[in-house]
């Protein structure tokens, strides 16, 4: 799917989202369902989530610059950081509101509660199904695709709530229902604090192995060591590499060769920025070639 039809779909979904988080926010006072408010959070980490996407993806488009020289794609980061945060919050005050209940349960509308679930649910599917085709594509998309696939399951535990409080009456139905789903927004939450905090501290992708890259370096035909290797990411789809690749004694020309395939080696591992520099055993200026021991 190209960027301007991916960038098409996050708008309309997120103005799905913006329906729905209306309704439940105004159904959840209405029917005094914690429940549908927590719900309704979780709409709203949605809609934070699918703009955080939208606008990385245009922000992605602005050429680097002599101060950005790496582009702007860690802004992206920095948002993402504070959704995470904002996301821990939300599940705590629910938690907490949660408690309250608990202690003196309102009386809830079980029938509002399940027909506005309901609604939720059929709109959280169509934004999945907008979603469905750029998920695979884009790891900024099956994010906010991930956010949506969860608020689904908690517009589920929503109907469900609903369903056994018409039949049993049982009033604890309710803040159980919103509890499960703030620690379903809590665990969607640390796991965008830990991505975003793991690129910010330049750890090496968690998709990515420092060995087996070591390993497919030393397995290039020249290769005869290799030292001060880095690797960190930009963004999750944008790892970087640097490291001394160390040849033997040979042409300048010869040990370009070696670069090259080192670096189509790394492109078949996922990453394509690369910078490699070249260190020679020994050297004999007599014949072209160059080492460090000389150099030094």
């Amino acid at each position: 799917m190209s960027r301007a039809k991916t960038t098409r779909r996050l708008a309309v979904a997120m103005a799905i989202a913006t329906g729905i988080l209306a309704l439940e926010t105004v159904g959840g006072f209405a029917s005094h369902s914690l429940a549908l408010l927590s719900d309704a959070g979780h709409v709203l980490t949605d809609l934070l989530a699918l703009g955080m996407t939208l606008f990385a993806l245009r922000l992605a488009e602005r050429p680097t610059n002599s101060r950005a020289t790496f582009g702007y794609h860690r802004v992206g980061i920095l948002v993402a950081l504070a959704n995470g945060i904002s996301l821990i919050v939300v599940a705590s005050l629910i938690v907490h509101e949660a408690y309250r209940r608990f202690v003196a349960p309102p009386a809830v509308n079980a029938v509002e509660l399940l027909v506005i679930a309901s609604v939720g649910l059929a709109a959280n599917l169509a934004m999945l199904a907008l979603l469905e085709r750029g998920h695979n594509e884009d790891l900024n998309v099956r994010s906010a695709w991930l956010h949506v696939v969860g608020d689904s399951l908690g517009s589920v535990g929503v109907i469900a709530s609903a369903i056994v409080l018409m039949i049993t009456g049982w009033p604890y139905v309710d803040p159980i229902a919103s509890v499960l789903i703030a620690f379903l927004i809590l665990a969607n939450g640390w796991g965008v604090v830990r991505d975003a905090a793991a690129i910010l501290l330049e750890l090496p992708p968690r998709t990515l192995s420092v060995k087996t890259i070591e390993s497919g370096i030393l397995a290039v035909e020249g290769v005869q060591g290799l030292h001060d290797l880095h690797l960190w990411a930009i963004t999750p789809e944008l790892p970087c590499l640097s490291a001394h690749v160390v040849v033997a004694e040979q042409t300048v020309s010869e040990a370009g060769e070696i670069v090259e395939a080192v670096s189509k080696k790394l492109e078949q591992m996922g990453i394509a920025h690369t910078t490699l520099q070249v260190e020679f055993e020994r050297c004999d200026r007599a014949k072209g070639t160059c080492t460090l021991e000389t150099l030094r």
